[in-house]
């Protein structure tokens, strides 16, 4: 046993301090923890009985608890004693201390990246169990994870159920189930015959974030991070169309087909001719050619995507003008790399005063692709227009800070959030000493604030718009910038955030629920939804319709929304 003590600077308040310690004896090898004042004001000493000499592990789960509680951990000044069993000098905890052991770390290079596993699937011969990897990585990652929940940056905005603390759970029950899982590791390797595939560590991991509970957890490999990442920032590589999954009907069947909502103008796909509307019935060329029905929507959509300079071979089932038969016609293309659209906008068919703004995500390619596409429609004659959320699932929250600052004034709310403590942030928008808007990416400027504060929009949405979607219509709501118009929404006010894992030596990403969330009005929406101004459910002869294929005349919950921007216009 070693006995670890640190000098802790800031100020550490009575109520902080049952926290402070749960969190420390929740890291991996932490047996003891003890604070005692020093005579020097807002001056702690740390004091932590520890199974082994400090770990890199232990260094940053602790720098992870005390930058959460607002103190600085002096590094340099720390000291180490040996302790053999029973010492009577090892110090008694002064204060409270949970008296179960937690799971410790085994002494193993980590490298930064994913939940629970450190190394390559687990083969033959291997020395390090894959309990013990597990059950050492759950203590560091998770309690780092658990007081880290600021929105986005390196995490992924969105949303927090209900939060827990650090010492949540039966603790000695979970350390039974390692403990079996350990021995069940060992029995099935000292006998079977079957080689553990590469897939095993991450799925492992993966059924272990699934068993929380959380549903909006995950966890990511560092392929599947790179994805991520990829897709945030608008990244693709493909033939540039949207899709949904849907039905073709012909000769009065349904056949599964996907349905083009949309096509990237300068894309693969303009290029060979895809239209919207188009319904993919068939993926491949020649002897390759199958259908949807025989292979299903995932299987197609993996088959259209690909490497970039390689060719898509598939075919659409268009309906020919003014009639119910469909044209069959092949399409090749050549994947390329290529920005995806989060925003694309149109003027209104029925009224060319009006713009229709579609945004179907949150993520960094929205804030630009916003102002260019507001502007063009501008250029266009469009004097109101209606942002259309329906069916925006949500994105990154610096993406919606960024949207938001075209339309609020400096020092307006846009979001408080309260973590697993109850303790509150409130971000504001505020600018530095060189007009720098400091919430969102902090890339906008003074002259960006309320650049269209006087543009007045109604926004429409519907059961589907969720979380960040949620939280820009409610600021345009509690800011009076607007009119909601549609259906209630989703009601996700809870927020994840997305850890990177290779500061605490492992591969991937863990996506978790940290904190919920609440918009300028402090009334929460989590499991409620947001109630629009104007009410409308879609007509019943186009509830089976996407959306995303109604035309103008169709579509009455756009027109209700039309009717609301143009009369918020009018005032």
């Amino acid at each position: 046993m070693k006995r670890v003590t640190y000098l802790l600077r800031g100020e550490l308040t009575e109520p902080m301090i049952p926290a402070t310690v749960a969190s420390c004896s929740a890291l991996p090898g932490v047996r003891r923890v003890q604070l005692t004042p020093t005579a020097i004001p807002n001056e702690t000493i740390l004091t932590l009985e520890c199974i082994s000499d400090p770990t890199k592990v232990l260094e940053a789960g602790l720098t992870s608890v005390m930058n959460t509680k607002g103190l600085e951990i002096i590094f340099d000044s720390r000291t180490v004693t040996d302790l053999s069993d029973g010492d009577p000098s090892a110090p008694a905890a002064t204060r409270p201390m949970p008296s179960e052991e937690f799971p410790t770390v085994p002494a193993a290079d980590v490298s930064d990246a994913e939940h629970y596993v450190t190394s390559p699937a687990p083969k033959r011969g291997r020395t390090v169990t894959l309990a013990a990897a597990i059950s050492g990585m759950l203590t560091a990652v998770v309690l780092a994870v658990l007081i880290t929940f600021s929105l986005t940056v390196s995490y992924t905005k969105s949303e927090t159920p209900p939060t827990a603390d650090s010492g949540q759970g039966n603790v000695e029950g979970e350390r039974d189930v390692f403990d079996q899982l350990e021995f069940l590791d060992r029995l099935f390797r000292s006998c079977t015959v079957t080689e553990l595939g590469d897939d095993f560590p991450a799925a492992i991991l993966k059924s272990y974030v699934a068993a929380t509970g959380d549903i909006y957890a995950e966890y990511f490999t560092a392929e599947e991070l790179k994805d991520l990442e990829d897709k945030q920032n608008g990244e693709m590589c493909g033939i540039g169309i949207t899709v949904v999954n849907g039905t073709c009907p012909v000769d009065g069947m349904e056949y599964q087909a996907i349905v083009v909502a949309n096509v990237y103008p300068n894309s693969p796909a303009k290029e060979a001719g895809v239209l919207p509307g188009d319904y993919i019935m068939y993926v491949g060329a020649g002897d390759e050619k199958v259908s949807i029905n025989e292979i299903g929507y995932a299987e197609a959509l993996d088959r259209i995507t690909g490497e970039e300079g390689t060719t898509c071979f598939f075919s659409v089932y268009r309906r020919t003008p003014g009639t119910e038969a469909y044209e069959e016609v092949d399409i090749s293309a050549v994947r390329r790399k290529m920005t995806t659209r989060s925003v694309t906008g149109r003027v209104y068919s029925l009224d060319q005063t009006v713009g229709i703004i579609k945004i179907t995500g949150f993520d960094n390619t929205t804030r630009d692709q916003f102002v260019e596409t507001l502007e063009a429609l501008k250029e266009d004659g469009c004097t109101s227009f209606v942002m259309d959320l329906r069916s925006n699932p949500g994105g990154l929250l610096t993406s919606v800070e960024d949207v938001l600052t075209f339309f609020v004034k400096e020092n307006d709310i846009v979001i408080s959030v309260k973590d697993n403590t109850n303790r509150e942030t409130v971000t504001q928008v505020k600018l530095n000493q060189n007009g720098q808007v400091l919430c969102g990416t902090g890339e906008l400027t003074k002259q960006d604030l309320g650049k269209y504060r006087d543009i007045k929009f109604s926004v429409l949405v519907n059961e589907y718009s969720a979380s960040a979607a949620e939280l820009f219509t409610a600021n345009m709501r509690d800011h009076g910038l607007c009119q909601v118009v549609g259906t209630t929404t989703f009601g996700k006010g809870s927020m994840q955030s997305t850890i990177e894992l290779d500061r605490y030596g492992y591969e991937g990403a863990l996506k978790l629920t940290t904190a919920y969330y609440y918009p300028p009005s402090g009334e929460g929406y989590h499991g409620i939804g947001i109630t629009p101004d104007v009410e409308v459910e879609l007509s019943e002869d186009v509830k089976d319709i996407n959306i995303n294929l109604l035309t103008d005349e169709q579509d009455n919950q756009l027109a209700a929304a039309v009717a609301a921007a143009r009369a918020d216009t009018a005032n």
